[in-house]
């Protein structure tokens, strides 16, 4: 599988599909490629899309949490979708799930998003 990143918008947010490997060299160059996405755009959700990862690393996991870290900080949201067997193993195992929800789609993601949003607003 080729090693890719595709970061596509929707509303206010961003989708950050990851094929293939996210080692500690395709997380330097795919970090400047969503933190530029992200200074552009200003999402307040963002949505990992890790359906056809093959291998994840420490500094993977890391790069998925650096983002988790500066969208909370503008009390936005972060998801996982399209986890397959692989990366749902290796994000149990870490931990990551336990920060950041699985969602089952984009809509589900969104419809939570919007919840939320409502929530903070009538608080």
């Amino acid at each position: 599988m080729e090693n890719k990143i595709k970061i596509s918008s929707f509303d206010d947010g961003l989708v950050i599909k990851i094929s293939g490997e996210l080692d500690s060299y395709k997380t330097m160059i795919y970090k400047d490629k969503i933190c530029l996405s992200i200074a552009t755009k200003k999402p307040h959700l963002l949505l990992f899309d890790l359906k056809e990862l093959t291998f994840l690393d420490s500094a993977g996991i890391g790069l998925i949490l650096g983002r988790y870290n500066e969208i909370k900080k503008i009390n936005g949201l972060v998801g996982l979708i399209g986890l397959n067997t692989y990366s749902r193993r290796i994000v149990n195992l870490t931990g990551l799930t336990t920060i950041i929800k699985e969602y089952k789609s984009v809509a589900s993601f969104k419809k939570e998003a919007q919840i939320k949003l409502w929530q903070t607003i009538w608080r």
